[in-house]
């Protein structure tokens, strides 16, 4: 009975403290806060968050207007070393002017430890806060916590005060570590109408309560003296709480996880001052395309085929001709690596030779347009970006711009940005499911995930000399294939460093290595070498997998459930034919079956066929993607398939010694 009840205390003492963690409160901590070892419902966690508290309101401005603040507290228990580096944190913040622009306030921190029973606090100092220029509008100011350490408990807060009400900044209520206590409060006057959009597994139901909200305005008045008034008006007020909220985990396959993340966001929708109209904003789709075309950054800038006047006339429209001008503008204007939306100054990055991705892409339109093509801007969010909203219109949710022609009834798609691209030769950041087609009497959505694919085929004759199993290989890419092998071998110091990692990946010696077509994207890239690796021919039998090059050497799905969808990079077609000589002194004693497998309706498949005749030996090995999305549900299926997959991949051929060679 005594075990029992001091069991029974030591429960009691565990759960009171653990309720300790999840209601902590901001600037303090605790010392059963700071003698925190681990999280009981998650032992792999490097830090927790014991608090995430954020709030949205709007505030008036004499000289700007309205304006809103956002203000974050934030406070995170450091549990383990790879924990610390939730102590150096980030702020980003846009001033596109003096009288349009974000500031931060109030930016404070501390950082606590227990020392010697007692708890010591450092405050966040002016020597540990650092400003930065990503270009020049985008700002952000870093900052690290002081004294920091394993054990440490980290706090920090700040407000964001922003002219831009149309942009109101999300709130994520999911981290990759653990949330104890999450909560998030947003007060929308009557003004200003916005879409809710809520996103994730975690279920956070909004409670929805009408106030009043006052605002103190300032004003002079017909004889020149300062006045003020009060001005109130109704409002809705959102309250989120979360707590004992889950770190959410990247999983292969996944284009960005943030796609998934249990977060809030806003999207105004109209305005309606006292008096005054209705001005609504992004809608609907055929609304934000009007507005898109309608801004001089954009729209404005699909009017300068001029720029090329000297150097393009109108003439035959066709792919080949589409690819010359594309080959020019990307000769004289180089991507400086930079992603954007709108493009700045087509004449300067003409002059200069080297532009965003947005100008080097609007510069292809306007070239291309004065070849007499119908060209275009396809605008998108790219894949780490995240997929567009379904619920909602929006225009913010865009990132991207990429180039498209018609010719007679068929679309075709560039990105000029991308130095291995062509025209349906996307980079995978851009083959997303839905992107959107601008022309100036037609814009519809387009699905880009199939637009380009990669093949490869591989064809290898085997032979077994001196011990040693020997390779003459002939490696042929096309597409996206191509495009990332291309990548990976300019990403090497050299060729021989490239011919190194091939090397580690097949297991084996390469010889005699040769690479052509690099920089010709119209061309397949071909590799040739040979391959070579030790055989042991002691004992009786001797032990061959024919399949040298493997698209998957294991099974990338190995968790038993999964959450998520599971989505691939591109579709391909992977062929690989060995041929494989006998050698004298040896007969076959097993091959491996042939065997065709398939997915669903053929969204994915697997062709082995092995023929032997005389002393030699053909194997035709064909793995096919035809689908590059598939849904949680489809996992086990799919896991089931990857296991066939990689069992097939690694059958072997079994040789006998005859007697003759003894």
């Amino acid at each position: 009975m005594k075990k029992i009840a001091l069991f029974i205390l030591f429960i009691f003492a565990f759960m009171n403290s653990y309720n300790c963690y999840s209601q902590s409160k901001y600037g303090n901590a605790t010392v059963e806060e700071l003698s925190m070892t681990s999280y009981p419902q998650d032992t792999t966690a490097a830090a927790v968050m014991l608090l995430k508290k954020g709030d949205t309101r709007f505030v008036y401005n004499n000289l700007y207007g309205f304006q809103f603040e956002y203000t974050l507290q934030v406070k995170i228990k450091i549990l383990k070393t790879e924990g610390l580096e939730w102590c150096d944190q980030e702020i980003s913040y846009y001033q596109a002017s003096s009288s349009s622009k974000e500031d931060i306030r109030g930016l404070s921190g501390t950082t606590y430890n227990l020392e010697g029973g007692k708890v010591v606090k450092t405050k966040l100092s002016k020597d540990f806060i650092f400003e930065e220029d990503t270009d020049n509008k985008w700002k952000v100011r870093k900052f690290t916590m002081p004294a920091a350490k394993v054990g440490s408990v980290i706090e920090y807060k700040y407000t964001i005060v922003s002219d831009f009400f149309y942009d109101l900044r999300d709130f994520n209520f999911q981290s990759s570590i653990p949330i104890l206590y999450t909560s998030f409060e947003v007060t929308l006057p009557e003004y200003f109408r916005y879409h809710l959009n809520t996103q994730g597994y975690i279920a956070l139901a909004p409670k929805k309560e009408p106030v009043n909200e006052t605002f103190h305005i300032q004003y002079k008045d017909e004889n020149g003296r300062s006045q003020g008034t009060q001005v109130r008006c109704s409002a809705d007020r959102y309250t989120f709480v979360g707590t004992d909220v889950p770190a959410i985990k990247n999983e292969s396959y996944l284009w960005t996880i943030n796609d998934y993340i249990s977060k809030v966001s806003f999207e105004l929708q109209s305005i309606q001052m006292p008096y005054s109209t209705v001005k609504n904003y992004s809608s609907s789709w055929s609304n934000i395309d009007k507005e898109i075309m309608e801004s001089s950054m954009f729209g404005g800038n699909l009017k300068k085929a001029d720029l090329f006047k000297d150097e393009i006339t109108k003439g035959n429209v066709s792919v080949d001709r589409a690819k010359e001008i594309q080959d020019m503008v990307k000769y004289k204007v180089k991507w400086n690596d930079q992603n954007a939306f709108y493009p700045k100054n087509l004449k300067d990055a003409l002059k200069n030779g080297i532009g965003t991705s947005a100008e080097v892409n609007f510069l292809l339109i306007n070239a291309l347009q004065a070849g007499g093509f119908d060209a275009f801007p396809v605008i998108l969010s790219t894949r780490s970006n995240g997929r567009m909203p379904i619920s909602h219109p929006s225009i913010s949710a865009f990132n991207y711009v990429i180039t498209g022609i018609k010719i007679d009834t068929t679309m075709y798609f560039t990105d000029a940005a991308a130095k291995y691209g062509d025209w349906n030769l996307l980079p995978e950041k851009c083959m997303v499911p839905q992107a959107r087609i601008l022309r100036a009497d037609y814009s519809n959505w387009v699905d880009l995930t199939g637009v380009s694919n990669g093949s490869v085929l591989k064809t290898i004759n085997l032979t077994i000399n001196d011990s040693k199993l020997i390779g003459k290989s002939t490696d042929t890419r096309k597409g996206n294939a191509a495009y990332n092998t291309k990548v990976s071998y300019y990403n090497h110091k050299d060729q021989n460093d490239y011919i190194e990692s091939i090397s580690k990946r097949l297991s084996c010696e390469i010889d005699s290595f040769s690479i052509s077509n690099l920089d010709n994207t119209s061309e397949a890239l071909r590799m040739n070498y040979i391959q070579s690796s030790d055989i042991d021919m002691a004992d009786e039998y001797i032990y061959i997998t024919p399949l040298t090059d493997k698209p998957y050497s294991e099974n990338p799905f190995k968790k038993e459930t999964r959450e998520y969808p599971i989505e691939f990079d591109y579709l391909i077609n992977f062929v690989q034919i060995i041929d494989f000589i006998v050698p004298e002194g040896y007969t076959v004693e097993e091959l491996p079956k042939g065997e065709r497998m398939v997915l669903n309706d053929n969204d994915m498949s697997l062709t082995y066929r092995v023929v032997q005749s005389g002393n030699q030996v053909r194997l035709h090995y064909q793995y096919q993607l035809k689908k590059i999305q598939f849904l949680p549900t489809e996992y086990e299926n799919l896991r089931d398939f990857f296991s066939k997959l990689i069992a097939k991949n690694s059958e072997q051929i079994v040789l006998k010694k005859t007697l003759s060679a003894e």
